[in-house]
């Protein structure tokens, strides 16, 4: 498993903080946004995180982590702007690799997602386990609001979900009454997560709803509106 590091973002909207890039055989096959819906599939981007791992950029994943122990204490940085946790063999989370990087982080203040399917038993332990070390926070990713109820009733991590990009930005909630609030990266032009910080919040009881963007955002923001 090969990751990228990145010590300061150029991306406006992330801010000048550390991210990471993992390379794309991370991403589990359940994730519904891998048949080219994925922001990250386009652009500059894309062309990165092909590269990272057989392209030849990145460290693997111990000298990755290795890096992460030397961020100062309270780091602010974003795991996988591309990318999911380790993957085993099976297709599940590789537990082992999961802590390792968990522990490696634990004096930091990160965050990431995944689409990895948290209610496998194998998927929730390691999830919830490696929220409970603290320092990385692991955001579970649903693509609907059903799903978004369905994640935070296994209270493991905190959740976040995909909107259509013409979704209202102010009082959408799930069909259990959770609030979810828009990121303020895409309705406030001066906010970037360097500054929000509300997806690293471990304990927030309201869901972080992405509206759909980039180039298959039309594509992906038609799907969302039927299913939700």
């Amino acid at each position: 498993m090969w990751v990228h590091l990145t010590p300061k973002s150029g991306n406006r909207k992330v801010g000048p903080i550390p991210v990471s890039t993992t390379e794309e055989k991370s991403c589990p096959k359940e994730c519904p946004l891998s048949s080219g819906d994925c922001y990250a599939k386009y652009g500059p981007l894309m062309m990165h995180w092909r590269k990272v791992g057989e392209g030849g950029r990145g460290d693997n994943f111990t000298a990755f982590c290795n890096r992460v122990k030397k961020f100062v204490k309270g780091q602010l940085w974003r795991h996988n702007q591309a990318g999911d946790l380790p993957q085993r063999k099976d297709g599940k989370i590789d537990r082992r690799k999961s802590l390792q990087l968990a522990r490696a982080s634990a004096h930091t203040k990160g965050w990431t997602y995944s689409h990895y399917d948290p209610t496998d038993s194998h998927n929730q332990k390691t999830i919830k386990d490696m929220n409970d070390i603290g320092g990385l926070t692991v955001n579970l990713s649903a693509d609907s609001l059903a799903e978004a109820d369905e994640y935070s009733a296994l209270n493991i991590g905190p959740v976040t979900v995909v909107l259509p990009a013409d979704a209202q930005t102010r009082g959408n909630k799930t069909p259990n009454g959770l609030p979810i609030v828009t990121c303020p990266a895409q309705t406030q032009d001066e906010m970037s997560c360097d500054k929000c910080k509300l997806c690293q919040v471990q304990n927030r009881k309201s869901i972080v709803g992405f509206l759909a963007h980039g180039t298959a955002g039309k594509r992906l923001s038609k799907k969302l509106g039927s299913e939700n």
